[in-house]
């Protein structure tokens, strides 16, 4: 297994909000904060910590049942820590953040836990899945059938959550495990790479490129389409050989 990271305050914004854990070899995470002036990084990265310090019990857990109880736990104690942060100083007042956390045991599946809008992709036979159910409007509309992938992609709403860690005193984390195979590449992303690439641009970085040189090109291609917000990204190859470079 290879794990690559990246993050990049991007092109527009001053500070860079986006958190990321990589605990190797088995638990990775991606958070995107918002909030007032710095409150964003804050959110972000207090949620990490704390997450990461609810969660080492992980390393005794096989059950999915008692791995499904660590995670969301760890996910209402990082909520309610920075829910009181946030109505205990006025500077810190609604703010919040994302997070989607990844968790591999090495018994053949992937666990993930979630909230908002960053994302967890696998690519498998050159085809990409989200795997993570964006908690937005737009993500609502487009499961009703109103809107299209594209009028997603586009829509001038699409960063309205719906659900945040840190906003509310309780919040109701998707739980979901999945089964690997050999040759699966895995993505967590915040929404400043996934808002700046399609979907088809992702999977043809990935597909065409060493692990390395992925998350290079991924970074440099979500800069490149405008870099309208930070860009953070874990990128995990289970491939045991070689891939062939990317030269386009």
């Amino acid at each position: 297994m290879q794990v690559i990271s990246r993050t990049h305050v991007g092109l527009v914004r001053e500070n860079n909000e986006d958190a990321l854990l990589v605990r190797e070899p088995s638990l990775f995470a991606v958070a995107d904060g918002m909030g007032g002036y710095a409150a964003g990084e804050i959110a972000s990265r207090s949620t990490i910590k704390a997450f990461e310090a609810a969660t080492h019990s992980l390393r005794h857990e096989q059950e999915e049942q008692n791995i499904r109880k660590v995670m969301l736990e760890a996910f209402d104690k990082a909520n309610t820590h920075v829910f009181k942060m946030s109505v205990s100083n006025e500077s810190y007042s609604g703010m919040g953040t994302t997070m989607t956390a990844l968790y591999l045991p090495g018994d053949g599946h992937g666990y993930c836990c979630h909230v908002g809008d960053s994302r967890l992709y696998l690519f498998r036979d050159d085809k990409l899945e989200q795997l993570t159910h964006d908690h937005t409007l737009v993500a609502d509309l487009k499961e009703q059938g109103k809107i299209t992938d594209e009028e997603a992609f586009v829509h001038p709403q699409r960063n309205i959550l719906l659900q945040a860690l840190g906003v509310e005193e309780t919040v109701k984390a998707d739980f979901f495990s999945f089964r690997l195979q050999e040759g699966d590449r895995l993505l967590l992303c915040s929404d400043g790479l996934s808002d700046m690439l399609r979907a088809a641009e992702i999977s043809r970085i990935i597909g065409c490129a060493d692990p390395e040189q992925a998350a290079d090109k991924l970074l440099e291609q979500s800069l490149d389409n405008g870099g309208r917000d930070n860009v953070s990204l874990i990128l995990i190859d289970l491939t045991t050989q070689g891939e062939e470079s990317c030269n386009g």
